[in-house]
């Protein structure tokens, strides 16, 4: 069989639409590659602004919030509540004390203005003793003199009242709205222990 063969052009012509098949093939990958990155970035900032705004999943270190989160537990902390209303008595919020740069979970029972003691075993907020029987139903070990709760701040316990280091210690005290970014909603995990966690309405 006689070899075909080419003339010049016709060798720069399928040379030319080589080169140009092999641009496309290879603008294509390059802008799937891009497509892609670019969906990493999108799902990775709308988690993280989900995380710093909205909600996360936050672990129960430690034991001062027995009975009510257990030591590993995983909480689900909201945030956007507080963007427009004030934390109330009876949320569960996460907090950072004065130089700390881990965050807390304790319970909010004072309120600005408002004065807090301790006595006979009992908390009293404006010489009224506080009904703490849905989660606490011990003695509170010591007194505490009278304060007062100052403007934009609130006072926070442990409900373990007595395995607690919260504004009870003059090293931590009541704690100013900035210092609050989040209110507990829900034990996530363990799966089989998973429960809402409502907002306590004292009578």
């Amino acid at each position: 069989m006689k070899r075909r063969t080419f003339t010049q052009s016709q060798i720069r012509y399928l040379r030319d639409r080589a080169e140009e098949q092999y641009e496309n093939m290879r603008g294509s990958r390059s802008y799937r590659n891009v497509s892609f990155l670019l969906y990493i970035a999108i799902v990775v900032l709308a988690a993280l602004t989900i995380r710093s705004f909205i909600a996360e999943p936050i672990r129960v270190e430690g034991d001062s919030m027995i009975p009510t989160l257990i030591h590993n537990e995983d909480m689900l902390v909201e945030k956007m509540s507080y963007w427009l209303d004030d934390p109330q008595r009876g949320d569960i919020v996460i907090c950072i004390y004065p130089g700390y740069t881990e965050s807390c979970v304790k319970r909010v029972i004072g309120l600005p203005g408002e004065t807090v003691e301790i006595r006979g075993g009992v908390f009293y907020i404006d010489g009224e003793s506080l009904d703490e029987s849905p989660y606490w139903n011990g003695e509170i070990i010591g007194d505490m003199s009278l304060v007062t709760v100052a403007a934009r701040h609130v006072f926070v316990v442990g409900d373990n009242r007595n395995g607690s280091k919260d504004s009870r210690n003059a090293s931590v005290g009541s704690l100013s709205y900035a210092s609050v970014f989040g209110r507990v909603v829900a034990v996530v995990y363990p799966f089989q222990e998973f429960r809402s966690i409502p907002r306590v309405n004292y009578p």
